[in-house]
């Protein structure tokens, strides 16, 4: 008798855990803030900045990349209007937009040359064998772009496969990296940790276009109870997370 192979399953993919950069994977927050605030001083003297005031842009939405947010502080100073900073969380402005593009150029510029110096205040917040032990796979959507990603890597001591800010598609609250992450791993459950409105705001967007599968947005670190929403994850740092993802 012919002994016929046993029936082939498809494998099952496994969980894939996305994880942002800075304020998740590495503690950049003091990094950026001198690189924003030297930026400012240089390009606008006058303008009054603080770290409340880096913070405040970061819970508005639409400025998780640091160019764009001295673009829009710059702006605002021109305007002379400061103090709509306060008041524009989820809302941003609408009336500002063509000059906050029209400077972002020259924004960039400049705050990538002072990122140069205040980049050695960084540190990774996970180790690999860390992340690795979640038994998921891994990746990375973040808003920095190709040349600061590779920076970021070095930081880290490791790469993933990631999706950065190297076009204007993948520009958070752009759903379009998660989903070409969720895409490059035949991925059916994602989870993505996240830090700002703008990583809430691409999740939940990814899931409305791709409802079949399943999303969940871990919100970390200080801003967690203002970003997150029910049936999001939520921990104070990300080792806390992984914490409980590998008891779950």
């Amino acid at each position: 008798m012919t002994r016929l192979p046993p029936p082939a399953f498809p494998e099952v993919p496994r969980p894939l855990l996305i994880l942002d950069i800075d304020g998740v994977l590495i503690d950049a927050e003091r990094s950026f803030m001198e690189a924003v605030a030297r930026a400012l001083a240089e390009l606008a003297p006058g303008l009054a900045w603080s770290d409340a005031a880096f913070r405040q842009f970061k819970r508005i939405g639409g400025f998780n990349n640091d160019f764009r947010l001295t673009a829009g502080a710059l702006a605002l100073h021109e305007a002379g209007r400061m103090d709509r900073l306060w008041e524009a969380e989820g809302v941003g402005f609408p009336d500002l937009e063509a000059r906050i593009q029209e400077r972002e150029p020259r924004c960039r510029g400049v705050v990538q040359a002072h990122y140069a110096e205040t980049r050695r205040l960084e540190r990774p917040l996970a180790s690999r064998p860390e992340l690795e032990a979640t038994g998921m796979d891994l990746a990375i959507c973040t808003g920095r772009p190709p040349e600061e990603l590779a920076l970021a890597f070095e930081v880290l001591g490791f790469e993933l496969p990631a999706v950065c800010d190297s076009e204007p598609r993948f520009r958070k609250p752009r759903p379009d990296g998660l989903l070409a992450l969720a895409a490059r791993f035949g991925a059916r459950r994602v989870l993505f940790a996240g830090d700002t409105r703008d990583d809430a705001a691409a999740l939940r967007a990814a899931r409305e276009q791709r409802p079949e599968l399943a999303w969940t947005f871990a919100a970390i670190g200080p801003d967690r109870a203002r970003i997150a929403q029910a049936g999001d994850l939520r921990a104070s740092t990300l080792r806390e997370l992984l914490a409980g993802l590998r008891e779950g």
